[in-house]
């Protein structure tokens, strides 16, 4: 038996561990937040941040194999320990910086939007202007969810623009977009498998809704595979990856699949595969990490959609946190599942839950998705 370590205990360090607990390995969370996930509902929890020195030498000295939750988690302080993490320091470094991150991409020919690096101190506006409108500024350093980011459409947004990013600017062209999809990658030494393709919808830059099958062309589906399983192969990556996709229209006018982002962990978009495959990412990874060989996901008949529960669920009921009201459950017994994080304080924004719904078609998975989540909102207490 391993025992393995998880960086972070939000709740995809939380599902993570359950899927260790069914494998019988022994598990180590690091987390200083004591309203994580983690901290509510597990025992071995060591109340620290990834950054602690001590807390670190703690926590590998008692781990086999580490592994992270978020892409975020400072590299720098890991480096004694590199050895014991997969993924890898490499690929966390890389990951974590959207500069290095593109650049890699572009150099080992993977299709990204056109895009320019502008160092810190170099003028921003200046690198703007010259790029053409539309585009997009990313700071190059500690962006998700939309945070970071201006969508550049006037000269007046060049102007609002602040001088300074974390690690920089990234500039990005603007797609035409007609749909969003992820693709996760499950590799050890030996082998790698593939999940089905996701189709994502977003609201305000923060996933939304997930859906299998997605309703893209087959032959869309199968590069993006392709490119996703070739992506992990560059990296050397013995874990889990996350491509992010757009198939969209850029500046030349041609329709195309583009890389947009890489996670090197589990992912909100596949939270859907608890119910929907026959091995979640949370069991594939925990495989990988335990030494046990990965198997290929299947996915089981019909279609599946996943449904955040941001905090603003919370608060249309008129609730804190904590548990919610689930009296409309009843009505919908195609909901197979509802998962309630217990993070203790509800924000409008802040990812508080999950659901899935199961259905004959795409369409009617979404449909019913969306009208219990309207339910929800709709029952205050």
């Amino acid at each position: 038996m391993a025992t393995v370590g998880i960086l972070g205990g939000g709740q995809l360090g939380l599902m993570l561990a359950e899927s260790l607990d069914r494998l019988g390995q022994g598990v180590v969370v690091l987390e200083k937040d004591p309203d994580s996930p983690c901290a509510q509902r597990r025992s071995n929890v060591l109340r620290a941040g990834a950054d602690d020195e001590a807390a670190l030498k703690d926590f590998f000295s008692r781990v086999d194999v580490a592994t992270f939750d978020s892409e975020n988690t400072p590299a720098a302080p890991l480096r004694p320990w590199a050895q014991q993490l997969a993924p890898s320091l490499r690929v966390l470094e890389l990951t974590q910086d959207r500069a290095k991150e593109k650049t890699f991409l572009r150099d080992g020919g993977f299709r990204t939007v056109r895009f320019e690096v502008v160092p810190v101190g170099a003028d921003v506006k200046a690198a703007a202007r010259k790029f053409g409108l539309p585009c997009i500024a990313k700071s190059v350093l500690g962006g998700y969810d939309g945070k970071g980011q201006h969508r550049l459409l006037t000269p007046a947004g060049i102007e609002a623009l602040p001088p300074e990013a974390p690690g920089g600017w990234v500039l990005e062209e603007v797609l035409e977009l007609e749909s969003e999809v992820s693709c996760l990658v499950a590799r050890d030494a030996k082998s790698a498998v593939s999940f089905p393709i996701f189709e994502n919808l977003h609201a305000h830059h923060i996933l939304d809704l997930t859906v299998i099958p997605a309703r893209i062309d087959p032959v869309l589906q199968d590069e993006a595979r392709q490119v996703a399983d070739g992506i992990a192969r560059a990296l050397g990556l013995v874990g889990l990856l996350t491509v992010e996709f757009f198939i969209g229209t850029g500046r030349d006018g041609e329709r195309r699949l583009y890389v947009n982002e890489l996670a090197p962990r589990t992912h909100n978009s596949g939270h859907v595969t608890r119910q929907a495959c026959t091995v979640s990412q949370f069991d594939a990874l925990a495989r990988i990490l335990a030494g046990i060989p990965v198997v290929q996901p299947e996915v089981h008949r019909g279609a599946w959609c996943m449904g955040q529960l941001l905090g603003e669920v919370w608060l249309a009921q008129g609730r804190t946190g904590g548990a919610l009201d689930l009296t409309a459950w009843r009505d919908f017994p195609d909901v197979v599942d509802v998962y309630v994080y217990g993070k203790r304080e509800a924000r409008a924004t802040r990812k508080m839950g999950h659901f899935v719904v199961h259905a004959d078609t795409p369409e009617r998975a979404l449909e019913r998705a969306v009208l219990f989540r309207d339910r929800l909102r709709g029952r205050a207490l």
